[in-house]
């Protein structure tokens, strides 16, 4: 069995990612501020800014991959703290990827859909970048670090949804869903456009591009683009929630408390060509999350059940 290393285990994509894998690789995730445990897989702390400590972990399991979901978020935080941004962001993926160059390990580096500006529709993977924000552009200066590194890898630009390992975590669709059966309104923005792909689809995308040793630059979302503002509404009708409580709003500096682009939509057909995992639209999406939720997937994640 092939040993997988998580990096930012207890966030959304990490943690899910780990539960995952954990009955196809042995598993092992990495935590800095939050220790976590996830049933059949092991932990260790490692902080990314410091070479010694990062190098140590992935030398003392030797991963044949290695998957890096952790990064400094929220983005506002990087406008706030360029320095440790940079630390993470950036320095500490050129750690990571020297230790898999190193081991020989494939590295699968996740990137975003906020180093683009926004101005076109869609992007496909060769579109020149052009990031709005401190964290687009860490995210971008990250991605050009892996590509300089001399190691095996694939940079993973996405956009995401889910459900978090900690309670009181939350992603954008959950503080919807949360807000809503609280029963108060939701402002979303009805005219930022975007492609998101639940988590769980994510993780099973990288596991087969790890399978088919899938490299380069790759788009990895879900197929279908839709508005914040729609994006809200089907989710409140397939959770049976109020959607009449989400109120359109436009986009602006304050809503995420910096500038986003405005398109955010990734194209997705190179990945549709080259993967069997299934891309899904809003709709199937946000139903698949709810059957998670349903059927006991998140309590089993959480370790409550």
């Amino acid at each position: 069995m092939d040993r997988l290393l998580v990096t930012g285990g207890s966030g959304m994509l990490g943690s899910n990612t780990a539960y995952l894998a954990r009955n196809r690789f042995e598993t092992r995730l990495t935590y800095s501020a939050h220790r976590v445990e996830i049933e059949g897989c092991t932990s260790v702390e490692m902080d990314l800014r410091d070479r010694g400590e990062v190098i140590a972990a992935i030398e003392g399991f030797k991963p044949q991959l290695i998957i890096h979901t952790a990064a400094f978020l929220p983005a506002k935080l990087c406008e706030e703290n360029p320095v440790l941004a940079r630390a993470i962001n950036i320095d500490g993926v050129g750690y990571l990827c020297e230790a898999a160059r190193n081991l020989g390990a494939k590295i699968i580096h996740i990137s975003t859909d906020w180093i683009f500006d926004g101005t076109k529709e869609s992007y496909v993977e060769h579109d020149a970048p052009n990031p709005l924000n401190a964290y687009g552009r860490s995210k971008l200066l990250g991605e050009r670090v892996v590509q300089e590194s001399g190691s095996n890898h694939c940079i993973i630009r996405t956009s995401l949804y889910g459900w978090n390992l900690r309670a009181n975590k939350f992603c954008y669709l959950e503080m919807v869903l949360n807000t809503l059966e609280k029963g108060e309104e939701f402002l979303a923005p009805d005219d930022q456009f975007l492609a998101p792909i639940l988590v769980n689809v994510l993780a099973e995308a990288m596991f087969e591009i790890y399978a088919r040793n899938v490299t380069g630059v790759l788009n990895v979302t879900g197929s279908e683009r839709c508005s914040r503002y729609h994006l809200c509404r089907e989710a409140a009708d397939v959770f049976g929630l109020n959607g009449d409580l989400i109120k359109p709003v436009p986009l602006s500096s304050e809503y995420f408390g910096i500038t986003t682009p405005r398109h955010q939509s990734l194209d997705v057909t190179k990945a549709k060509a080259l993967l069997t995992t299934r891309l899904p639209g809003i709709r199937e999406g946000l139903v698949e999350m709810k059957r998670l939720r349903d059927e006991g997937y998140v309590a089993r994640l959480r370790g409550e059940i």
